[in-house]
């Protein structure tokens, strides 16, 4: 049990494609305990969706068992910004849909003529189910009479702030992930949003980490936690790391979030830099600001590439130098989306003598992976300090890679797997805090010597890389 005297602490729900976590932290970031199990979307309904119950279970139970050591003061929900559930009330009227289910030909061919200018959104159509609106248009088409009794259409993290007790609310840096459900730059609902009158179903604007009320009776009861637990308004995940930064006063680094997506943001680029082409999109974060971004799905493909390889660092940077000297190189895109390079989902294959050792195909990947970042950040224009974070964060021949091709710049990694999480966490009593966070810790990186990789073959192996890859299919 909790002393009454224990200072009160905030339970994180972070809802990965891949991974649940729930993390327990001080208001400050400072993180005291996680439990982390696999989230996995199923087939079993009428389209690829996730388990709406069994997450609410795998919250309570977690909540349930933090109870026991913390005094939980608030509960915050954060996800990535591809998933939303129409409800009537608390209630899903259908499955939250997976971006990656495979919509009917027709609703891809219904899309297409309705979807909006680049200039509206600052992103394309994509694949499959992966914008919010073609969601709907697929719900609306395929199930209209649940579609009717929808009252309202929560982002996700929205939705479990609702399970929880919370009033139903919207939230600006998850209408603005790439939904294809906001006009960016006129702060309102997509023109075709409102046409279609899907605009109804978005709830008031409300800022990431302010109160929606207090966790129900029945919350109360199942997890052991106070009726005054306060239910926190959710926030985009990549945008919660990216408020940690903030928080923590380096908001003028450049960003690079990693997980199975990897985004990087910055700062003061001109939106006239912005490209159809190119992976280039816009958020805006917590605060209603303007961020310029790139959005890759890098770490999938990171995995495609290597598929079961695993070796020791130092092996792996080894394979670098042998990789890049024989023109042994992955050409994008190894996923259903173009990615860097307009037309190339899909096509990704390897050119040049294959890997043999399971260094050297994850040193393929790195390679990869740190070529697509290098491209990311030129395209942000970025000159400043760098810093990874998310799952790359741990990848240390990818971190000094990328050193070695932006020697101009410093790169640091972040000590903490759990930046989103922790960002969430620090949305918490924010308006009280008068100072930067201490609890961002960084570890600089430096580049590989010149007897591990050679940087002039390595700035060659890009160009090359980047030619191989304008080249059309």
């Amino acid at each position: 049990m909790t002393s009454p005297m224990e200072a009160a602490r905030i339970a994180v729900f972070d809802i990965g494609k891949t991974n649940l976590k729930l993390l327990v932290a001080t208001d400050d970031g400072q993180p005291l305990e996680i439990h982390s199990v696999a989230n996995a979307a199923t087939t079993s309904g009428p389209y690829l969706a996730y388990d709406l119950a069994w997450l609410e279970e795998r919250l309570l139970d977690a909540l349930a068992d933090v109870a026991r050591r913390h005094a939980i003061g608030a509960v915050i929900s954060t996800a990535h910004g591809c998933g939303a559930v129409l409800v009537d009330g608390d209630r899903p009227v259908l499955p939250m849909m997976d971006y990656e289910a495979v919509p009917p030909p027709a609703i891809d061919e219904a899309y297409a003529s309705i979807a909006p200018p680049y200039g509206e959104v600052f992103c394309g159509i994509g694949a499959g189910a992966i914008r919010l609106a073609k969601q709907l248009l697929w719900q609306e088409s395929a199930f209209p009479d649940e579609f009717a009794r929808a009252t309202g259409y929560l982002t996700t993290a929205q939705f479990f702030a609702v399970r929880l007790g919370g009033r139903a609310a919207s939230e600006i840096s998850q209408l603005a992930a790439q939904g294809h459900i906001w006009d960016l730059l006129h702060r309102r609902p997509w023109s075709v949003m409102r046409e279609r009158g899907w605009d109804r179903l978005l709830p008031e604007l409300v800022p990431a980490g302010a109160s929606l009320g207090t966790v129900s009776e029945a919350v109360a009861k199942r997890t052991g936690l106070a009726r005054s637990t306060e239910v926190l308004c959710g926030v985009h995940d990549s945008n919660a790391n990216l408020f940690r930064y903030k928080a923590a006063g380096m908001a003028d680094a450049s960003i690079l979030s990693t997980g199975t997506w990897m985004i990087g943001f910055q700062r003061g680029l001109d939106l006239d830099r912005l490209s159809a082409n190119g992976a280039m999109v816009l958020n805006i974060d917590v605060d209603g600001e303007k961020i310029p971004s790139t959005l890759t799905m890098t770490g999938r493909e990171y995995d495609l590439i290597r598929k079961e390889a695993v070796a020791e660092d130092a092996a792996v940077l080894d394979a670098l130098a042998s990789l890049v000297r024989r023109g042994t190189l992955a050409r994008p895109s190894f996923v259903g989306d173009d990615g860097l390079f307009p037309g190339a989902a899909n096509r990704g294959c390897i050119i040049g003598p294959p890997p043999k050792t399971a260094a050297e195909w994850q040193g393929l990947a790195v390679l990869y992976v740190a070529f697509s970042a290098n491209r990311c950040l030129d395209a942000l224009g970025s000159s400043r300090r760098i810093i990874i974070d998310g799952g790359f964060a741990g990848n240390l021949p990818f971190a000094r890679c990328l050193a070695a091709l932006r020697p101009s710049q410093e790169i640091f990694v972040s000590q903490s797997r759990d930046g989103t999480a922790l960002g969430a966490a620090l949305l918490w009593r924010r308006s009280s805090r008068n100072h930067p966070v201490t609890s961002v810790v960084l570890e600089a990186i430096g580049p590989p010597g010149e007897a591990e990789l050679d940087r002039r073959h390595l700035s060659t192996g890009y160009e090359s890389w980047v030619t191989l890859s304008e080249q059309a299919p």
